[in-house]
């Protein structure tokens, strides 16, 4: 009878093993599956990021070179608006000296010289007024209009030595240049020019 109870518990222990054998195998497996997962969406996202910074590299490189053309384009047209207005402001100039010296030589630059110095002889500040272009340049001020020139007064305009200089002019001896015509040796001088075909006075030094 002992020996047969003996062999039932032996029995038993040896079943109880097997189960626990059996358990802690599966737990492996399933630690193991889990690991293998773990790993497998690390992997995932860490390609969803290096794609997710590609593009965004890709879209930043895109828009650099579209700022860059557009940069490149803006320059283009600026460069070509320059120099177009440098190609008309020198027509200009051009067409004034060109008109400037048909004056000459039509006598019209020697008969507005003598209306500017009787202007000063009389001390007009209307009459002078009316021979000028606006804007001009007054003692490197810029004067806009003709009612800026007659606040100016005349102990501005009409000073001693610039009433002088211009009564010694003469007007038979006047010569044209890209800057028009100098009334005066040095400063004071009176420099008047054609302004679209009209001879003016754009300058009171």
């Amino acid at each position: 009878m002992k020996k047969w109870i003996a062999a039932f518990a032996a029995g038993v222990m040896i079943l109880g093993c097997t189960a626990c054998g059996k358990q802690g195998s599966e737990g492996n497996t399933e630690t193991v599956n889990v690991l293998a997962s773990d790993v497998q969406t690390e992997d995932v996202q860490k390609e969803d990021a290096e794609t997710e910074a590609a593009q965004t590299k890709a879209v930043e490189t895109e828009v650099a070179q579209t700022e860059d053309v557009q940069t490149q384009a803006a320059q283009t047209e600026d460069a070509q608006t320059e120099g177009s207005q440098a190609e008309i402001e020198a027509e200009e100039k051009n067409d004034n000296a060109d008109d400037l010296e048909e004056k000459g030589t039509n006598g019209e630059i020697g008969m507005f010289a003598e209306k500017i110095q009787a202007a000063v002889a009389g001390k007009d500040m209307e009459a002078l007024a009316a021979l000028c272009n606006y804007p001009l340049a007054v003692n490197g001020e810029v004067i806009e209009d003709k009612e800026a020139l007659l606040e100016l007064g005349e102990d501005v305009i009409f000073t001693e030595e610039r009433c002088a200089v211009i009564a010694a002019v003469d007007v038979s001896a006047l010569e044209e240049s890209m800057a028009g015509v100098v009334m005066g040796e040095a400063t004071p001088n009176i420099i008047f020019k054609s302004v679209d075909g009209n001879l003016g006075i754009t300058g009171i030094n």
